[in-house]
């Protein structure tokens, strides 16, 4: 049978729990007071905060020229399927390869 807590060590537990929880929230209060005052010293917009918070987050850092452009199509079929050329290959052409076509034949002619 498992041992049970006695209701004075789990209320010494409850107690201890809560004034943990008072220490952290005070320090988050003391952090957030400080970043408020850096934010009004800097002038600094909502934007520029969020765009700081992404930063931290491990967001979009010094993006390349080409982010956000899409990538032209490669390899298509008469069915109407395309794919890049990036990533894992999709099922239809994983299916046909496997059907004996090579991948040459569905690669599409560069645009001159």
């Amino acid at each position: 049978m498992p041992r049970t807590k006695s209701l004075s060590a789990i209320r010494a537990q409850i107690r201890a729990l809560e004034k943990r929880a008072q220490t952290i929230e005070a320090k988050a209060d003391k952090r957030i007071t400080a970043l408020a005052k850096l934010i009004s010293l800097h002038s600094l917009s909502p934007a520029d905060w969020r765009q700081a918070v992404a930063l931290s987050k491990g967001g979009k850092r010094g993006m390349s020229r080409g982010a956000g452009k899409p990538v032209p199509v490669k390899y298509a079929d008469e069915k109407g399927n395309k794919w890049t050329g990036r990533g894992r290959p999709p099922l239809w052409l994983v299916a046909a390869e496997k059907a004996g076509r090579k991948r040459e034949s569905f690669l599409l002619k560069p645009a001159k």
